[in-house]
């Protein structure tokens, strides 16, 4: 038999409860002339009439009080498919396609008539919603934009139909479609939330991470290499709590963190992971705001852009309730902005109420709980530590330089593409590489690999006509190599600092030498190897000209540890004492941030502007100094070497500053005749009865290497090879005799 169609005339519900039917009604004879038999659902197995009226599908059933001719809508019905009664209406049966059946459904669920401002908030488990939906809707045809009445309770509550999804078919890389109708079938899962009153809050016990997180998510795929601990704090403190129910945390009496701050080096990934976190979050896209950005001239208008950011969490806070989509708002160089209140003296107080304003959101008495706050910085120290507490920026996550795996993982996802295109030669060894870049960021493996891929790329470009060379493109170990002379990493080794202290080497001309160089050496290694010595400091003192300096920056030089500095008071001219102290503790801060560093400490005397006349020196700087040499490494497994250099050690206990070091030891002079010999046979220009008569000469007399070669390189220049008298009258220029 054939379907044909009717025109009916829209009429009243035959009985007030079909209302909460969602069906239409009409006689039996009609029915049986618009839908001759029941269309079925393969997939679900139910069996039903449909109608397609004013293009909208409705489920009909045959009512013994319904006459020929006529057709009966609730009221929902009739606004959706825009129905008016005794207008007539043309029907027909709908035929359900192949693969019609729904795979998820979004419900809104709120009450049907808008509540009063004292109407109390009700509460109501999702599993008791989704009872009433299979119990009295299921094996009907829903569409997006449709509304539902419900009778809960004596209650009457509106679900409105947001979404529609088909089945998941599993199909590797293939988003689902989002549909406009289909069959509330029995493999449909539903999702309801609550809707714009607010009065009515939908409770779930239903994991929901595809909330938080898109589906395809995969932290492989995030790009974050060396940081998988860091994200997993991350995801551990601020985001698990968000995957549960919200009124299973509202049981538990605790809230949702609401703030964390990535701190660290510049360069290890702080923007990195807060740029693929907004990349993979789903739900409310996240703000990436730069702290400069919200600067403005005008006044107010920097408040007003903070207040803006949050705009929309407030809106969805007040219509949703706990049942809000997370708001991200991602702050870059959050410092800028966020200084501790007081502390800028720019006469408008600008600094101060964004820090204001910012308390306000997170923590103030309308404060949010469907937001979280992101700030990245350089400098943790800059910022208001009001900000910082629990409850605000509560979590702090340091980013800091990768270690040696952390490396490999960077470089290997930097190389991927070379490796797969064949522009990497095979016989790179990306765990050789990362084991040469000790203290090297993200940033500056990523410098690294640029560098060594334009030694590549300069081999194949002909100077003349600027052309390409013929052949294969390869970056090979020599490109590496050479990028390794280039890139330096700021968190390193100064090495240049340290070669201009030693141009003439290093030369043991007697035990004392030898034994000190020996403990210094056995020092070094202790703190290298030791898990119980996070601090070291040695005094290496001795008269002016004996070599403290060279054999400081010798041992700084051999100790090859990833980060070493020389402080020394050239470094400091023109500065005050406040700006000295900040620059000697951003040393030290420097040096935390590596898992072993070496500072050196060069003529302390200089460093704290120690003269003889009073005696005078700057309190503030001696008191600094004590202070850094007594404080070991904030970080775990960090360990801190220092050594510093003095003339006048009667001095430095005066002040009780020789008392912060853990090992002084003594430089001798040179005294005796096989000393001045050993130093002197080396040097051109000298010849073995000269040395012999000089080193005779000098006996008994005490003179520093650092005084006697530079008497020596002086009658070099003068006479080679240098006679017995051109040394006497260098030396006696030099203020000693022989």
């Amino acid at each position: 038999m054939v379907s044909v169609g009717l025109s009916l005339t829209p009429s009243n519900l035959p009985e007030k409860a079909l209302a909460f039917t969602n069906k239409c009604y009409v006689s039996q004879l009609d029915l049986l002339q618009i839908c001759p038999s029941k269309e079925s659902s393969p997939g679900a197995g139910g069996t039903g009439y449909y109608i397609e009226a004013k293009g909208c599908i409705f489920s009909v059933e045959a009512h013994r009080a319904m006459e020929p001719g006529t057709i009966a809508f609730n009221k929902v019905q009739r606004e959706f498919a825009r129905i008016g009664l005794n207008q007539e209406v043309f029907v027909k049966q709908f035929p359900l396609p192949k693969g019609f059946d729904l795979g998820m459904c979004k419900l809104e669920v709120d009450f049907f008539l808008k509540p009063a401002a004292d109407t109390p908030k009700l509460e109501v488990k999702d599993e008791e919603l989704e009872q009433i939906m299979r119990a009295k809707f299921q094996f009907q045809v829903v569409t997006v934009g449709q509304s539902i009445a419900v009778d809960y309770n004596g209650t009457l509550l509106k679900f409105d139909v947001r979404s529609c999804m088909p089945p998941d078919l599993g199909v590797e890389g293939q988003s689902q479609p989002k549909v406009n109708s289909g069959l509330f079938a029995a493999l449909t899962e539903l999702d309801f939330q609550q809707g714009p009153s607010g009065k009515l809050h939908v409770l779930s016990n239903k994991i929901q991470q595809r909330s938080i997180f898109r589906p395809d998510f995969n932290f492989e795929d995030l790009g974050i290499g060396g940081l998988s601990k860091q994200f997993g704090d991350i995801f551990r403190r601020a985001f698990a709590a968000r995957v549960f129910p919200p009124h299973m945390i509202r049981d538990l009496g605790i809230g949702h963190v609401r703030g964390m701050l990535l701190f660290g080096p510049p360069g290890t990934g702080k923007t990195l992971i807060a740029r693929k976190l907004a990349k993979f979050l789903k739900a409310v896209e996240p703000k990436v705001v730069n702290g400069p950005e919200v600067l403005n001239k005008y006044v107010g208008q920097a408040e007003e852009n903070i207040r803006n950011l949050f705009a929309d969490a407030e809106k969805d806070e007040k219509t949703l309730g706990e049942n809000s989509p997370l708001h991200v708002v991602i702050f870059d160089e959050i410092d800028s902005i966020c200084k501790s209140r007081g502390s800028t003296r720019d006469g408008t107080g600008v600094h101060d109420s964004i820090v204001n304003q910012l308390l306000s959101k997170i923590d103030g008495v309308d404060s949010l709980n469907n937001i979280l706050l992101i700030g990245m910085t350089n400098r943790k120290d800059l910022i208001d530590e009001a900000l910082l507490r629990p409850g605000r920026l509560e979590i702090h996550v340091e980013i800091s330089l990768p270690d040696e795996h952390g490396r490999v993982e960077i470089l290997n996802i930097h190389t991927k593409g070379m490796r797969e295109k064949g522009y990497l030669e095979p016989d790179v060894s990306i765990p050789a590489i990362a084991a040469k870049t000790k203290n090297f960021s993200g940033a500056e493996l990523e410098g690294l690999l640029r560098s060594a891929t334009s030694f590549a790329m300069n081999r194949k470009v002909s100077f003349t006509d600027l052309s390409i060379k013929e052949g294969d493109f390869r970056i090979g170990n020599a490109d590496f190599e050479m990028a390794l002379s280039e890139v330096k990493p700021a968190f390193g080794q100064h090495t240049d600092d340290f070669e201009k202290c030693i141009p003439f080497g290093i030369q043991a001309f007697s035990q004392e030498i030898t034994y000190t160089m020996d403990s210094c050496k056995s020092i070094i290694e202790q703190v290298r190897s030791s898990t119980h010595t996070p601090l070291m400091s040695v005094l290496v003192h001795g008269p002016k000209g004996c070599g403290k300096t060279a054999l400081s920056a010798h041992l700084a030089q051999g100790s090859d540890y990833p980060f070493v500095r020389r402080v020394c008071s050239d470094k400091f001219v023109g500065y005050s004492e406040q700006a000295k102290i900040a620059a000697i503790a951003n040393v030290f801060e420097d040096a935390y941030k590596s898992d072993l560093s070496c500072i050196v400490l060069d003529d302390i005397e200089r460093l704290i502007d120690y003269v003889r006349v009073g005696p005078r020196f700057s309190t503030p700087v001696l008191g600094a100094l004590f202070a850094l040499l007594k404080r070991p490494p904030p970080k775990e497994n960090s360990r801190l070497l220092v050594i510093g250099t003095a003339t006048d050690a009667s001095f430095l206990e005066e002040v009780e500053l020789l008392s912060a070091f853990n090992v002084t030891l003594p430089l001798p002079e040179l005294s005796q005749p096989a000393h001045y010999k050993a130093v002197l046979d080396p040097l051109p220009g000298f010849t073995a009865p000269a040395v012999q008569e000089i080193s005779a000469g000098l006996a008994g007399q005490r003179v520093g290497i650092k005084t006697l070669l530079l008497v020596a390189e002086m009658a070099v220049q003068r006479e080679n090879p240098v006679q017995i008298g051109v040394f006497k009258e260098c030396l006696q220029q030099c203020g000693l005799g022989l």
